[in-house]
């Protein structure tokens, strides 16, 4: 098990970082604060412009994952809809400085998933065992 745990954090890296691709992707066409939140994710968070820019192609591609992304964003940060539209310029501070639901805590933690993963299985790949021969093959 442990020479293959390098294996399972990269499935889990790519699991995660799909997810985010698909739910961040959805973003630009969420109907009333989409444009607002991709214009400040643009100046105020790099990771979060990637998941748009890389996952907005997929989600305009197949439609399910376009409404599933659509469906989980509207879950996690309606309750913020009216503060967003107010002042559109600050809508990342706002959607990452409070916490809104259960939805909305998973979408933050779901953000920060991928980087995490990356690293870990970086790790686990240069720590994981090695074949060791003591003498050379026998000619």
């Amino acid at each position: 098990m442990k020479r293959h745990l390098h294996v399972i954090a990269l499935v889990v890296f790519i699991l995660s970082l799909l997810y985010d691709l698909v739910v961040w992707g959805a973003l630009p066409r969420v109907p009333e604060v989409g444009e607002d939140i991709v214009a400040s994710a643009n100046r105020e968070a790099p990771l979060a412009a990637t998941y748009i820019l890389l996952g907005n192609p997929i989600d305009a591609a197949l439609a399910p994952l376009q409404a599933f992304g659509e469906a989980r964003l509207t879950a996690a940060l309606s309750e913020g809809f009216p503060r967003i539209k107010a002042d559109s310029t600050v809508a990342i501070d706002l959607i990452f400085n409070t916490t809104w639901n259960a939805a909305h805590r998973w979408l933050k933690t779901a953000y920060w998933m991928p980087p995490l993963w990356l690293v870990l299985t970086a790790i686990l790949w240069w720590r994981r065992p090695r074949k060791v021969t003591t003498f050379g093959r026998r000619r």
